[in-house]
């Protein structure tokens, strides 16, 4: 059975108290100050609204951890660590490492169910943990994934890359497969613990819950919430940031590829909850920086993208650089088809893979620059239709990944 950093006296105490119902895990470092300013009434409110009687909370050890005496009517608070990683690392690198702790300290704990939350605590309260964990009581559901709010220009990375292509490899129409909030059944949080084991040599490694559910057909359910943290991209280098997510996704593709051959389409997964109100558009963008960047690198990258792309990608490439700017756009057909090729690029190790996804740093930002004038002057709405076209295109086009996947020889220029 993985074990966790936590001491074993914790561990014994932890038990003493009873069966642990629920853990709920803070996957970032938090002060104690602030964790107990979110713990009153909780154990309360969640007995009152779940059933749940015994409520244990974890954080990671930090070096601004500081005690607080325990209140007896309040959630245990125990501390955890977890391997360090690079200090460097994205966020998300470590939130992920995070993550593969808590799921293994729950295993270790017997508990009945998991919550691994985002550091912030923004998910900290006892309507929204009812919300993610009454799927898995009532509904035996053993993965439920939070649906944020989002502006028209926010979350693109999500929308154009992880989320179309999570659902068209492994057929379940989840909105953020990445997400930093989730709940998780007993038997799932053991599987990703598991994961954590077998992976334990990769730290950088994401954890995507969604993908190991769907693979062993486990149920999965979403929850509308109301709730936005702060960006993790702000201050990265963008292609450090694509080689980071969008390369994990990829590592994924590889690991699973026996499994999302044989998916051939998607199925929705169960909604609940309210939706939260769209929010506004925010801020005009200018595309024309955007569209700059993808004619630099069509002038630079030529050679690098003959090694990835066919012809006929390559040839809808050049029409693009000879149009108008405000008539630019990159059809989701061949969007789609450079990610898979880019996909296999990073399996065949065609060349360094963080020179790789340097060369796909304009291409996104060409479809980033595509999707902002066909957007610009239409509702928050009218964004959400166009991410489900342009998800539907990741599983028309498919087969060509398959085939491609294959016999990589057969398209090769």
């Amino acid at each position: 059975m993985p074990k966790s950093d936590v001491a074993d006296d914790v561990i014994a105490e932890t038990r003493q108290a009873g069966p642990v119902d629920l853990l709920i895990g803070v996957s970032g470092p938090v002060r104690a100050s602030d964790l107990h300013q979110h713990v009153p009434g909780l154990a309360d409110a969640l007995q009152q609204q779940t059933g749940v009687l015994n409520t244990v909370i974890a954080c990671p050890e930090n070096a601004e951890s500081e005690t607080a005496a325990q209140d007896a009517e309040a959630p245990r608070i125990v501390r955890f660590s977890f391997a360090a990683s690079d200090p460097t690392s994205p966020p998300w690198v470590i939130s992920a490492a995070a993550q593969k702790a808590l799921c293994a300290l729950a295993t270790e704990l017997d508990a009945k169910a998991c919550v691994v939350l985002h550091g912030d605590m923004g998910m900290l309260n006892p309507e929204y943990l009812r919300l993610l964990t009454q799927p898995i009581f009532e509904k035996q559901c053993d993965l439920v994934l939070p649906v944020y709010p989002s502006r028209k220009f926010e979350g693109l990375l999500n929308h154009s890359i992880l989320a179309p292509l999570d659902r068209a490899l492994y057929g379940k129409r989840v909105r953020y497969p990445l997400a930093p909030d989730f709940a998780c059944s007993a038997r799932m949080f053991q599987k990703l613990s598991e994961f954590s084991e077998m992976r334990a040599r990769s730290e950088a490694a994401l954890l995507w819950p969604a993908t190991h559910a769907a693979i062993h057909n486990y149920q999965v359910c979403q929850v509308n919430v109301d709730v936005q943290h702060a960006t993790q991209t702000e201050g990265l280098e963008l292609s450090a940031v694509l080689t980071s997510l969008a390369g994990s996704a990829f590592a994924e593709m590889e690991v699973h590829a026996a499994y999302w051959q044989r998916v051939r389409n998607s199925q929705p997964t169960a909604i609940s909850g309210h939706l939260a109100p769209q929010i506004s558009n925010g801020e005009p963008v200018d595309a024309k920086p955007l569209i700059d960047s993808f004619l630099l690198g069509s002038r630079n990258l030529q050679e690098v993208w003959g090694l990835v792309l066919p012809p006929v990608t390559l040839l809808e490439l050049k029409k693009l650089t000879r149009s108008a700017p405000e008539a630019f756009r990159m059809p989701d057909e061949v969007w789609v088809r450079i990610i898979y090729d880019f996909a296999l690029a990073y399996r065949l190790r065609t060349i360094n893979r963080g020179h790789l996804m340097g060369a796909l740093t304009p291409l996104y930002l060409g479809w980033v620059a595509s999707y902002i004038q066909e957007m610009a002057a239409r509702s928050p709405l009218a964004a959400e239709q166009r991410f489900e076209q342009l998800a539907r295109a990741y599983e028309e086009g498919k087969p060509y990944l398959v085939s491609r996947w294959r016999w990589p020889d057969r398209f090769n220029p």
